[in-house]
This record gives C-alpha cells, sequence and structure tokens, in this order.
C-alpha cells in the first residue's frame, strides 16, 4: 500500500523547481534596478543643475528681498499706477508683462543694497489697441519697492 503522498504525479514545468529558474529571472530583475539608479541619479543631477542656473536666484543678504519678489512687487506697483490712471480717465487699462524681459532687467543695484529694474509693459484699453511703455523701479535698503517715473532708476546705466 502506498502512501497519499506519493500517489500524486509529480508536476513538471517551470514552478516546479523555483531555484533552477532564479538564474533565468535575476537578470531582468537587476537590470531594472540599473535603470532605476540611473534614472535616480540623472534627477539628482538635473535638481542641481536647474537649482546653481535659476535665474530667480538673489542674494537676499545682500538686496534684503529676494529677486523674485522684487519683480512681483514692481509689477504691483505698475498695475496700482496704471489702475489710478485709468480710473482719473474713466477708463481700464490691461498690463501684459514678458517675462524674460522683467527677469534679466532686474539687476542687483550696484551703488546701494536693493534691485533696479528697467523693463517694458505692453499696456491695452478696450478699443484703442495696445503700446508698449518703459517703466523702471528700484528696491531701497530696507526693501521697499518703489516705481521711478521719468528717469532712469539710479545704478543703471542710460541708455542711448
Amino acid at each position: 500500500m502506498s502512501s497519499p503522498a506519493s500517489d500524486r504525479p509529480q508536476a513538471t514545468g517551470p514552478s516546479n523547481n523555483p531555484g533552477r529558474n532564479a538564474g533565468r529571472r535575476s537578470g531582468p530583475r537587476i537590470l531594472l534596478w540599473v535603470v532605476i539608479l540611473l534614472t535616480l541619479a540623472l534627477m539628482v543631477w538635473m535638481s542641481v543643475f536647474t537649482a546653481q542656473r535659476n535665474p530667480y536666484l538673489s542674494d537676499t543678504r545682500r538686496n534684503i528681498i529676494s529677486r523674485s519678489y522684487f519683480i512681483e512687487q514692481c509689477k504691483t506697483k505698475f498695475d496700482e499706477f496704471a489702475a489710478t490712471v485709468g480710473k482719473s480717465q474713466n477708463a481700464t487699462f490691461d498690463t501684459a508683462y514678458d517675462p524674460i524681459s522683467l527677469v534679466s532687467g532686474a539687476v542687483a543695484n550696484p551703488q546701494t543694497p536693493g534691485w533696479v529694474l528697467s523693463s517694458n509693459v505692453t499696456v491695452s484699453r478696450a478699443g484703442l489697441g495696445s503700446q508698449s511703455v518703459p517703466f523702471a523701479c528700484q528696491s531701497d535698503d530696507k526693501g521697499v519697492v518703489s516705481l521711478v517715473q521719468g528717469q532712469q532708476p539710479q545704478g543703471q546705466p542710460q541708455q542711448p
């Protein structure tokens, strides 16, 4: 009389001996880990690369406020100015800024702590079209941002 375990037929195939197939599956698994590690290394390198070349990078110890905050404050000040002028003329002005011009135009003031910005803004009024208008602003050594009208900001060379 045989035991019930010996009466069962022996299974054959890939699932029969997991140790035998381990060598066949380890190649793709190792390749997957290599791809994951290379992807991770690439993402770290890209983060470091872009952080070093950040156009909004600023020396807040010297200039009191960050470059991006300064640019946003300049835009807000000019928008308030345009709203005031529009209110006096019973009109609404729309403003459009060129981001590349804003970032490249905002530089550290070489004479005093702070930032200076000279750029153009496109001002439009319904029914009258649009016009490019120069504007300038600067921040002082306390971080207060103000528009500079009718003249170049301090420390900015005159353009011909």
